[in-house]
Parts: structure tokens; sequence; C-alpha cells
């Protein structure tokens, strides 16, 4: 019991750090209605990923080109609003300058196909992974505020990467070692040796957890290596119980199966004297 109670500490801690991070970083999410009076499309997004994935490295350059097409013409103009998390976020329209929180004003009568946003800046750098707003357009209107663009993407590096990957592996590793030792222990097995190791793995594994939310990705994957090895252990110690009482249960069987056949053996022979043949 006390085993599965610090294991689900353990795992408790991590859910709640996980909910209290992203309620600290994440936006709330864009509850605006679609602009029915621009359409806007992403052109290109440059920006250096992490392992091939959307994610953009910490402190890598990020550019975006966005275009806007069908400009309606039912109204005179418009205020654009351009937002962004980036480091030194700026961008271009219509040869103006622009900047995160800046508005500029869309004469709509005057635009003739489509018009170009260039939008700028530095990925911050992090030492977790971070959801950050590259850029958000929203359009104000005579008509009330509508979206235009909201692109977001998550923050990492490779080693924070590397972190998640190893307190993962951990994880499923102590899943296992605990569902072998729970197995083994219903079935009344001495398993002190593996519980002993899983409740070192357990605190490794607690302190890969503290240690990535903290920002230390390098001593994350130091304590989740040591919680995937000493899960390990406790699995082939339980697996271990399990198979010496299964070597003890066929010795068993084995005494009794010689002790039967002397029996017999002595019962037939005592058969045979008793009828005189020897």
């Amino acid at each position: 019991m006390t085993k599965k109670l610090l294991f689900s500490l353990i795992l408790a801690f991590f859910l709640m750090s996980i909910c209290m991070s992203v309620g600290a970083i994440a936006k709330e999410p864009t509850t605006l209605q679609k602009s029915p009076f621009v359409t806007a499309e992403i052109k290109n997004i440059d920006y250096d990923e992490v392992y091939g994935t959307e994610m953009v490295k910490n402190g890598s350059e990020v550019s975006i080109k966005v275009v806007l097409t069908n400009i309606s013409k039912e109204i005179d103009k418009s205020t654009l609003i351009f937002y962004s998390e980036l480091v030194g976020a700026k961008g271009l329209i219509m040869e103006e300058g622009l900047k995160s929180g800046s508005p500029y004003t869309l004469e709509h009568k005057e635009v003739e196909e489509e018009v170009v946003v260039i939008w700028s800046g530095a990925a911050p750098e992090v030492r977790k992974r971070t959801p950050f707003l590259l850029l958000n357009i929203t359009q104000e209107t005579t008509e009330g505020e509508y979206l235009v663009v909201d692109i977001k993407r998550d923050v990492t590096s490779e080693i924070t990467e590397s972190a998640i990957i190893a307190i993962d592996e951990a994880r499923e590793k102590l899943n296992s070692a605990n569902g072998t030792i729970a197995n083994a222990t219903e079935k009344g097995i001495d398993v002190s040796e593996a519980d002993t190791n899983f409740e070192t793995a357990s605190l490794y594994f607690k302190d890969a957890e503290e240690a990535y939310w903290d920002g230390w990705p390098k001593e994350s994957i130091e304590a989740a290596t040591n919680a995937s090895y000493y899960a390990e252990l406790a699995k082939q110690k339980a697996e271990s119980a399990v198979g010496a009482k299964k070597h003890l249960n066929y010795g068993g069987l084995a005494v009794v199966a010689i002790i039967a056949i002397v029996v017999i053996v002595f019962l037939n022979r005592a058969r045979r004297r008793k009828r005189g043949v020897y």
C-alpha cells in the first residue's frame, strides 16, 4: 500500500505541475469570430525547428509572411491590431512599420487586390517547452471585433525534449514495474526487494519532474535515467521472486511425486511378498 500511495502522490504532483505551468503561461484561447471583411493566408513561416517538428527552437529567428485578400469594400476602413510574444517583434504593412500592440488603419477602398504583412522576431529563451504566440492579428470595425490570424507554436530546445522523452520512458517503466509487483503481491509472493527498488525509482522520478519544471533539463535527464534503471531493477526483482516461487512449487510437486512412486513400489513389493512372489 505504501508503494502504491507513493507512486500515486508523485503522479498527482506531476499532473498538478502541468496544470499550473500551462495556466501560468498559456493565453486564453481566441474566441473571436473570423473576420468576414478580410481573408488571411499564411504564405510562409520560417524558424529553426526542433527534431523536425513544428516546435520552435529557443532563441531562433522567426519570420512570417501573411497575405490579406478579399478585402471587403462594404466598409470604408478598419483597424488591424498586431500582437506577438516574440522578442523584438516588428513588422511591415503597406511600407509602414509595426510593433507588437500597434494598430494600423486599413483603408479598404484604397486596396486594389491584396495587402502583405511581414513579421519577424526572436523566439524567447526557454528552459522547458512553452507555448508562445508568434503573431495575432485582430480587426476592429464598426460592426465589431474579429479574428484575422492567430499563429501559436511551442518553443523548446533539444535538451528539453530529451528530458521529456527520458521522463516519459521512466514513467512507462514505473507503470510496468508497478503492475508486475502488484500481481506478485496478490499471489502472496514476498517482493520486498522489488518494493525497495521501486520506491527509489519513484523518488528519482519525482526529482526528474521537479528539475524539469524548475528549468534544469540536464539534471532532469539524469534523475529520469536513474528512475528508469531502478524501475527496471524493481521489475526484475519481482519477476525473479515469482520465478523462484514457481520453482519452489515445482520442487514440492517433484518431491510429492517421488514419494508417491516410492510408496507404490513399496506396496507392490509388499503384495508380491504376501503372495509369495519375490
